[in-house]
């Protein structure tokens, strides 16, 4: 849907034990996560990252799911170029005028 990678690999990384400490670029990873040191690597367990992995994308489908039932929608390919389907939530009228979106719940 055009999200943008990075915000998405944060998920990821939190959801196998990132603690966001913001030293990925040093290569000495406490977690073991952005590591090239081998010592530091054996902290993750790749079978547990990956089950955790599978539970925030089976999370987030669920998630897609209920939003676009609320909407009255049955496949997020229904989305893609129409714009009769787009709700703002949080706009001002003016706001949603401007982006040609009806407000939710209106």
């Amino acid at each position: 849907l055009g999200a943008d990678a990075v915000y998405i690999g944060t998920a990821a990384l939190i959801s196998i034990g990132c603690t966001v400490c913001q030293a990925c670029y040093t290569g000495r990873c406490a977690w073991g996560i952005t590591t090239t040191d081998e010592k530091l690597t054996k902290r993750q367990n790749p079978e547990i990252a990956a089950e955790r992995l599978a539970n925030l994308l089976h999370g987030w489908s669920h998630e897609i799911k209920e939003m676009l039932g609320a909407m009255g929608i049955n496949a997020i390919e229904s989305l893609r170029g129409n714009r009769l389907h787009i709700r703002g939530v949080g706009l001002t009228s003016d706001e949603a005028r401007i982006l040609g979106v009806e407000l939710a719940g209106a």
